[in-house]
């Protein structure tokens, strides 16, 4: 019997494949692209952040006033003021005792908020806010995903939670009072008395802010998730260590 030879598609159906094939090797190669992204923002940029932490922490760690490993005396008097360092030094070591076993509760607090402070796995202090342990508003932010993860399970955080901060001779000692979720432009939560820009200060506090979302599909820095603490006591490192840090071993 004769054979018969399969007819060619219209010259315009082949154009037609040919421009669909290249689309869909596009998109796969774009989805390569996009996956390798992802593992390189979520992944390889916290190993990166995580090892220069470290070398701030080290460095710091080594001119603190050894603490001995007894609870010491709260101290409810004012507390000894702090420095001011430069822009990228440090000012002490934040240590979340809610975080132990879940996340870092044991990083560098830089002076500032720039990109090239928080890529450290660090928190950093905003400048126009007051000092560590001084009246008014010590205000801290860090990244909640990517870059280390700093504010990650800020989540857990509940009122009556103690949040630390190890300078190189005094534990100072706040508590949390309450969390709330705003919009970027609200900035009032940095003011001297939080929420209330208008008021004098006559306390203590410390906040921290961070992007309020976790999901991948929420990436837009549309809110900001905020904790507040009010300054609840400090003491000497040399008298020992605040009971909710006492057998923490990653605290120096």
């Amino acid at each position: 019997m004769p054979r018969h030879r399969r007819a060619r598609p219209p010259r315009g159906r082949r154009i037609v494949d040919s421009i669909i094939h290249g689309v869909g090797e596009l998109l796969i190669t774009g989805g390569l692209v996009v996956a390798l992204f992802l593992v390189w923002q979520l992944w390889w940029t916290g190993i990166d952040a995580q090892k220069k932490a470290q070398v701030h922490s080290a460095a710091f760690e080594q001119t603190q006033v050894e603490s001995p490993r007894v609870e010491g005396t709260r101290h409810t008097e004012d507390p000894p003021p702090v420095d001011a360092v430069g822009y990228g030094g440090t000012i002490g070591m934040l240590v979340v005792p809610r975080w132990y076993g879940v996340t870092n509760n044991n990083m560098p607090i830089l002076e500032g908020t720039g990109p090239d402070v928080l890529d450290q796995a660090a928190a950093g202090h905003y400048p126009d806010t007051q000092q560590l342990a001084e009246i008014g508003n010590f205000a801290i932010a860090g990244h909640r995903r990517t870059n280390g993860n700093s504010f990650r399970r800020i989540d857990l955080l509940e009122p009556g939670d103690e949040v630390v901060v190890a300078t190189q001779d005094t534990w100072y000692v706040y508590t949390v009072e309450n969390y709330e979720i705003v919009e970027p432009h609200q900035v009032e939560v940095l003011s001297p008395v939080p929420d209330d820009p208008d008021a004098q200060p006559t306390e203590r506090y410390l906040t921290m802010t961070t992007c309020h979302s976790l999901s991948m599909g929420e990436w837009g820095n549309d809110h900001r998730w905020i904790v507040h603490a009010k300054f609840s006591y400090w003491m000497p490192r040399s008298e020992g260590r605040p009971d909710s840090v006492l057998n923490d071993p990653e605290v120096n």
